[in-house]
């Protein structure tokens, strides 16, 4: 009788678990940004929100700015494309029109505008279609979203960065330019890059042959000639010399860095700021056993592997969700995408799990 109240009792507990999961039907799927994530069924796009809700009914065509790229919201809107006349406006999370669909092209939101396209040019219009300045890049130019109140800009085969206003405030003369991150920007001039403040202040001189990553937590990677990674603080000044053969950029002062040994053993370390050691994983003698870590971290969470598996650890190095997707995405507002599969019954499951590894979306394709 206690066996029979004991397999009934677990039961209810998988019974439980299986209607906590919400079902989504959907033949692709994106990630979460702005807390919720985009579906697509029936050759249109709709939204969920982290517990699975239908919140943006799939009836929408998307607009992206990159080939591969996928519907997202920013700042509560994100592009869509009229149906009828194929022109190009944005929706808000109830999946009103928000801003009329009446231009050509049209990128996400940052810091409160956004740059879209029309026949003949280019406008900066708010999140109300205000239109905020126009005639400031050339019809085939480069433009990027804006980042501490800078956009870079292309004019001429030149780069420069405007304000919200359109102005130049930082002349088109660099051969490159990066955006703008921890008030700092990577930018070309004469074959060698360097760092400009906001301002067009030169903090970090000319001197670097390959192009540096953005700054992070006051923190960039650098490149030497020997083709490895160092570490400059926000003055330029030396961290740690080019010693790493990979690296993702800093994140809440964590960063994670691959080095090769004289024998082309690669071990991967998680470090803090100044570049110390907070945890090393080493090749280990059984390959199964070892953990390879594939992404920076996100929300304090990097995706690795171990015996062909991703899970997800902290930035203390400690193991946050094991190892058992055949598939697994970076965090992003709490939630990431899974794909795992089954031995015994052939099967792949593939949906959403919050931070904790808890299954709480399940994606399913449709039946016909």
């Amino acid at each position: 009788m206690k066996n029979l109240i004991y397999v009934f009792f677990l039961l209810l507990i998988a019974a439980g678990v299986a209607n906590s999961q919400k079902v989504v039907i959907a033949e692709q799927v994106g990630i979460f940004n702005d807390n919720l994530a985009p579906f697509l069924l029936d050759n249109r796009w709709g939204f969920i929100d982290k517990a699975g809700n239908i919140v943006i009914q799939p009836k929408f065509k998307a607009f992206v700015s990159n080939y591969g790229d996928l519907p997202a919201f920013s700042e509560g809107l994100t592009s869509i494309v009229d149906l009828e006349t194929e022109k190009v406006g944005y929706i808000n999370k109830s999946g009103e029109i928000a801003i009329k669909p009446v231009f050509y092209s049209a990128i996400a939101f940052s810091e409160g505008v956004a740059i879209v396209g029309r026949q003949n040019d280019y406008v900066i219009v708010d999140t109300t279609g205000k239109i905020l300045a126009e005639n400031f890049v050339a019809i085939n130019g480069y433009y990027s979203s804006f980042s501490n109140n800078r956009a870079c800009v292309q004019r001429e085969f030149a780069y420069g960065y405007i304000n919200k206003s359109g102005k130049f405030v930082i002349e088109p003369i660099y051969d490159e330019a990066k955006d703008f991150s921890n008030g700092l920007a990577a930018v070309k001039r004469d074959s060698k890059w360097g760092y400009i403040d906001t301002n067009c202040v030169t903090v970090v001189d000319y001197k670097f042959s390959n192009e540096p990553k953005s700054f992070n937590s006051k923190r960039a990677f650098i490149q030497g000639k020997n083709n490895k990674w160092g570490i400059i603080d926000d003055k330029g000044t030396i961290i740690i010399e080019p010693i790493y053969d990979q690296v993702f950029n800093f994140n809440e002062g964590f960063a994670v860095v691959s080095l090769l040994d004289d024998k082309w053993n690669r071990s991967y370390q998680i470090i803090d700021v100044n570049g110390k050691a907070v945890k090393t994983f080493a090749n280990q003698a059984k390959s199964n056993e070892t953990i390879t870590i594939l992404s920076g971290f996100s929300e304090g969470l990097a995706v690795a592997t171990k015996g062909y598996k991703k899970g997800l650890i902290d930035n203390k190095g400690n193991v946050a969700v094991g190892f058992q997707y055949r598939e697994l995405y970076p965090i992003s507002c709490g939630m990431a995408y899974f794909e795992k599969y089954n031995e015994t019954t052939k099967k792949t499951t593939r949906g959403f799990i919050d931070r904790t590894g808890k299954e709480v979306i399940i994606i399913d394709s449709p039946k016909y």
